[in-house]
């Protein structure tokens, strides 16, 4: 891609471009399982929180997934009425047990490997800068980063 804009070294907008083809990319390979972006995202989270907790609760996908609460909620009842989640208690959405069903089940173990692969050729052309990449993201979203030793020197 040709660096045609005139603001091309302001990361921030280098960033937001980067998640703009990356979402793209994905979204590409969702349309084939009727799910929007943020209905994988959520969908996946249960997925994965279903395997460690026994309650998933909204505030844990939020916590997790980082999708904004609104749109969870607004999520949630589209993914319940796709029946790929069930919700256990409906009178308090921020109480809500999550569980994931047989057929929701099937369909995040079908999807991740298109998801990853797609991740892996887009993020890729990092080669050996993907470490460090990830730890430069890290630290703008003031999370613990790794250092990794080098003892070649």
């Amino acid at each position: 891609m040709a660096d045609t804009s005139l603001n091309e070294n302001r990361i921030g907008l280098l960033i937001w471009q980067t998640s703009n083809v990356w979402q793209s990319k994905i979204r590409k390979q969702l349309i084939n399982f009727n799910l929007s972006f943020n209905e994988y995202l959520i969908l996946e989270t249960v997925y994965k929180l279903s395997k460690s907790l026994a309650n998933i609760s909204q505030v844990d996908i939020v916590k997790h997934s980082f999708v904004d609460k609104s749109v969870v909620s607004a999520k949630l009842t589209q993914l319940q009425n796709k029946k790929l989640i069930n919700k256990m208690t409906p009178n308090d959405n921020r109480s809500n047990k999550l569980a994931i069903t047989r057929n929701g089940k099937m369909i995040v173990e079908k999807i991740i490997n298109h998801v990853v692969e797609v991740e892996n050729e887009f993020f890729g052309k990092l080669n050996q800068e993907s470490f460090n990449f990830i730890n430069s993201l890290k630290l703008l979203l003031g999370k613990k980063i790794r250092i990794k030793a080098n003892y070649n020197e």
